[in-house]
């Protein structure tokens, strides 16, 4: 190992630095892994295995080169998607269940159009090469600080896609919607009644009201369907609705 050798194979694969240490050990990266600390010059004080001229970092001490570039940044926003934040993850419990595929390689603008053309509006970067999509985030994610998303895309050094079980998540805003709510205006709910009467009272001499029930689904994101159950066969034509408010919301 030299320190030539090093150097040039970390600027063949486009890393920003290359370290080496133990003598004959050559690492590559563009950003320095926290809890990475400076150390005092004098502890990497071995010579490299391949030229005893050249010194190759220490005992659990690197000696690091750079070549300059602009260190790799976490997008903030790309399109109509931004960054939301880093968040926890793991095997078992996926924060998004669904990962796509990108030949082309990860980035936050290739996964979120990957996730965008699927119709989802969450997208998550991991461990460098993986895309994840998704509606909601599992309950299980923990919101946890950028430096735990600090593994560079690997199609990309310029760029940060997460790190192991940490998902750098995207959400999507489509043009001209409305920023979500920051405080719940009102938290009173009003109880009401909805009565259906026959038009012409029925000849048996009973009320003539018909019971009913009211379910609301909801199957797409803000977009809610009403169904109406009468409970048995009658034509909707014979009866007449009315809807009245048997509470008065609390002030």
């Amino acid at each position: 190992m030299t320190l030539e050798t090093c150097v040039a194979f970390c600027s063949s694969v486009d890393f920003i630095f290359a370290g080496v240490e133990f003598a004959q050990e050559c690492y590559c990266d563009s950003t320095i892994q926290i809890p990475g600390v400076p150390s005092n010059l004098a502890d990497c004080d071995l010579s490299c295995s391949g030229n005893s001229s050249e010194l190759c970092g220490g005992s659990d001490n690197i000696l690091i080169y750079t070549n300059g570039q602009p260190a790799p940044v976490i997008v903030q926003d790309v399109g109509q998607w931004s960054y939301a934040g880093c968040f926890t993850d793991s095997v078992e419990d996926r924060d998004l269940s669904i990962g796509i595929d990108i030949p082309a390689g990860v980035t936050a603008a290739s996964c979120s159009a990957a996730c965008q053309t699927e119709n989802f509006n969450i997208a998550g970067l991991e461990n460098g090469q993986e895309c994840w999509c998704g509606n909601v985030l599992s309950n299980s994610s923990i919101h946890v600080g950028d430096d735990d998303c600090r593994n560079v895309c690997i199609s990309d050094h310029s760029e940060y896609c997460g790190a192991p079980n940490r998902l750098a998540v995207y959400d999507f805003t489509a043009l001209g919607a409305p920023p979500p709510p920051t405080t719940c205006s009102s938290d009173n709910i009003a109880n009401f009644t909805l009565i259906a009467k026959y038009k012409n009272p029925p000849e048996d001499g009973s009320s003539g009201e018909v019971p009913l029930k009211i379910v609301l689904v909801e199957m797409v994101p803000s977009v809610t369907w009403a169904i109406l159950s009468i409970g048995q066969p009658t034509p909707y034509k014979t009866l007449s609705f009315s809807l009245t408010l048997s509470r008065t919301p609390d002030s």
